[in-house]
């Protein structure tokens, strides 16, 4: 039992480790890159607005993931991947793309989703964990 915990806890590391580094390179990419129209279905927002979100929320994922790496900050780690989930369900299921003429299949969205609930898995153990180490 403790090999899965410790499997679905490195799941969970890699996987935001992973979504914040590639929306760090996104933005990077953005403004090195000279472009001045950047959009992105999922998000709500565009061009600049959205270079700042993806670089700040990029900063965040990789600072949480850090932490609860090392044991610190397990309630952080914990809502940055609720957050993460909550945007994908929200972008994906309930707003801004559509199936039809959009840019993301449904199975696509689906993995994507399903992928980020097993890492709230991982985080919430982190948390378990932690909350009883402290205890």
């Amino acid at each position: 039992m403790s090999f899965l915990v410790a499997l679905l806890r490195l799941y969970s590391y890699l996987f935001h480790g992973v979504l914040s580094l590639v929306m760090v390179v996104m933005a990077l990419v953005s403004w090195l890159s000279g472009s001045h129209s950047l959009d992105l279905a999922l998000l709500p927002w565009r061009d600049e607005p959205l270079r700042w979100t993806l670089l700040a929320g990029g900063l965040v994922g990789l600072t949480a993931v850090w932490l609860a790496t090392r044991n610190r900050a397990a309630v952080f780690f914990l809502g940055w991947s609720l957050l993460v989930f909550v945007v994908l369900v929200r972008g994906f299921f309930f707003g801004w793309v559509h199936y039809v003429r959009g840019p993301y299949s449904l199975s696509w969205a689906l993995a994507l989703t399903l992928a980020s609930l097993v890492a709230i898995a991982g985080a919430w153990l982190q948390y378990r964990s932690w909350k009883i180490a402290t205890a």
